[in-house]
């Protein structure tokens, strides 16, 4: 089946505007130079949506998509800009009373549970604890069927980090990588569609993938449309979008689009 695709989040850790900062983009009237933190939300034809990453906008995010009910979340690893936005699950589950899956690398489960251990532990606070389930993805390539979908996962180096990198049927996503390894390029190279990827700037940068190292991604995998997002402050996206070849474009926060079969 199709999926629809909705850009939550364009940005990197700081997001953009940055705070203190005057440069053109941070003081642009553009819209689409307002990034919030990395994060998109895939939507199945049979009723199902799942969100990877929840960054600290997380409640805006859902609000501005329009989605008011969720029971499954993937989280590519557990740098702040995307998982302090977790404490958000608890509306929703509290408004659903249905519990959530967040699913992760299962050597990432016990930070996050001590992290936000009020969601996991009888703290004595008289209010409700949301009933927030974890379970694991494989630990180095695998597959897991979460809502239906069978989802591929990659692991991919991010400084003395890691990354988990997605693929759903035809569509992919990886964000906060530096590359990627060359069995997850066999193994995915002619399969993906439309692939969103982090490129933080056009500048290389030790821990992240630049824009011109994703470009070789999307030429190395042969995808047809090619997504560049988590930008950072750096990146106009008027100016820059004239850079890019036919078929790679820019993210930005609310972009739809769907992967077809």
């Amino acid at each position: 089946m199709p999926l629809n695709i909705t850009i939550l989040g364009s940005g990197t850790s700081t997001g953009v505007p940055v705070l203190g900062c005057s440069c053109g983009v941070c003081k642009s009237k553009d819209p689409k130079n307002e990034r919030w933190r990395a994060s998109i939300a895939v939507r199945h034809n049979n009723g199902h949506t799942v969100v990877v990453d929840t960054g600290p906008e997380f409640r805006l995010q859902l609000l501005r998509a329009n989605i008011s009910t969720l029971q499954h979340v993937i989280y590519t690893h557990l740098h702040a800009d995307h998982c302090h936005g977790f404490d958000d699950l608890r509306g929703l589950y509290f408004s659903s009373e249905k519990p959530i899956t967040c699913w992760l690398h299962p050597t990432l489960i016990p930070e996050l549970k001590q992290r936000f251990h009020y969601a996991f532990e009888d703290t004595g606070y008289l209010g409700g604890r949301p009933d927030i389930r974890l379970l694991p993805f494989p630990q180095e390539h695998g597959t897991t069927t979460i809502a239906d979908m069978e989802i591929e996962t990659f692991l991919a180096p991010h400084g003395n980090a890691f990354t988990n990198v997605l693929r759903f049927g035809r569509f992919a996503y990886a964000t906060d990588f530096k590359t990627l390894s060359d069995a997850n390029i066999k193994a995915w190279r002619g399969k993906i569609h439309t692939m969103v990827a982090s490129g933080l700037r056009w500048r290389s940068h030790k821990t992240h993938s630049s824009i011109d190292e994703t470009l070789e991604i999307f030429k190395r995998l042969d995808v047809e449309r090619g997504i560049i997002t988590h930008l950072n402050h750096e990146i106009d996206f008027e100016v820059d979008s004239r850079k890019l070849p036919s078929h790679v474009e820019l993210a930005f926060d609310g972009l739809e689009f769907v992967v077809p079969e």
